[in-house]
């Protein structure tokens, strides 16, 4: 009881971090400082003389003073053999694509060549083996995004910022926060069954039937055991396109109650999810703003015994070409 008190207490409430836009990329940093940076298709789209050159790219740092850079590229048509990284027509680095010719993965030395050289550049492409160019990437805006990494790192004004250089040395940065540790329960147990006549009455609570008014048969619910003789009730209400949406409960010796979470995703209210699902102890769900999935919402919960406690929380708002969504907080489950 006392690890869980002691865990319990280190998990401040989740405080997510925002997502910001600069030109053609977004940025966003987490509760402990690690920052990606994703490039956006123009605003209006890639015109049709421009769609086979089209890919996205995706930089990572971490925190503290030794932080590291991480860059992908997804080029948007298959691309095989070593691919050169060149910003306005300078080599960068040459790196294979993988075996599936979708991913370009620069190591940390070339990463870091990249960022600086994005810093004052105004086009990042991609060229086969051949010579031949197979995408190109807008850099407006990238500058400004790592300047941001460099204020949110306090990096600015040390010889280890991308852009905000200066004198002072890298001990001057602040070190990586410590991720929050969430007590979790490890589910155990076997799940309730619901009761059909329990059932109606949470949909009519929920308001569901209109969704279901007139079909024959309705989805089935979910049922998961959460452990302590407790079952996590999905039950299915209503959905668009794409998106499917889900009202959580919790049921215990016969009756259920809203489930209870530390922080809305702004997906739905309240006890309302959207995709959600279920997988060794973590209650996941997302929100897709269109089908391609370049913009919506995601969030990871564990249980705690009395309420779902935030792990993970992505999101990308600009529909844009990415479907790389920027994580905005991290925590790390503990399960007991």
């Amino acid at each position: 009881m006392l690890m869980l008190a002691l865990l319990v207490a280190l998990a401040d409430d989740p405080q997510p971090g925002a997502l910001k836009l600069y030109g053609d990329w977004a940025v966003a940093c987490d509760n402990t400082h690690r920052c990606e940076m994703t490039s956006l298709y123009p605003p209006d789209g890639p015109s049709d003389a421009d769609a086979d050159y089209q890919a996205t790219a995706s930089l990572t740092r971490a925190a503290g003073p030794e932080g590291s850079f991480a860059v992908e590229l997804y080029p948007a048509n298959t691309v095989k053999g070593r691919v050169s990284v060149r910003v306005d027509d300078v080599p960068v680095a040459s790196v294979p694509a993988n075996a599936a010719g979708d991913t370009v993965t620069l190591a940390a030395a070339d990463s870091a060549r990249l960022a600086a050289a994005m810093a004052n550049g105004k086009r990042l492409t991609l060229t086969d083996a051949s010579g031949k160019l197979v995408a190109r990437i807008s850099l407006a805006g990238s500058s400004a995004a790592l300047r941001h990494i460099d204020a949110d790192q306090g990096r600015a004004g040390t010889v280890t910022a991308a852009v905000a250089k200066g004198a002072r040395a890298a001990s001057a940065v602040p070190g990586a926060p410590v991720l929050p540790r969430i007590a979790a329960l490890r589910p155990s147990g076997a799940a309730a069954a619901l009761p059909p006549a329990l059932r109606a009455s949470l949909e009519q609570q929920g308001g569901c039937n209109d969704w279901y008014e007139g079909t024959e048969s309705r989805p089935e619910t979910q049922l998961h055991a959460l452990g302590g003789g407790k079952t996590l009730v999905l039950i299915p209400c209503g959905a668009g396109a794409y998106n499917y949406n889900s009202l959580a409960f919790i049921l215990s010796g016969g009756k259920a109650v809203e489930a209870g979470f530390d922080l809305s995703s702004g997906e739905g209210e309240g006890n309302a999810l959207v995709n959600a699902g279920w997988d060794k102890g973590v209650l996941s769900s997302y929100y897709k703003g269109r089908g391609v999935g370049d913009c919506g919402l995601g969030a990871s919960y564990v249980w705690d015994g009395t309420r779902f406690r935030l792990i993970e929380m992505r999101m990308m708002d600009e529909c844009r070409g990415s479907t790389n969504w920027l994580t905005v907080w991290r925590a790390e489950p503990v399960f007991r």
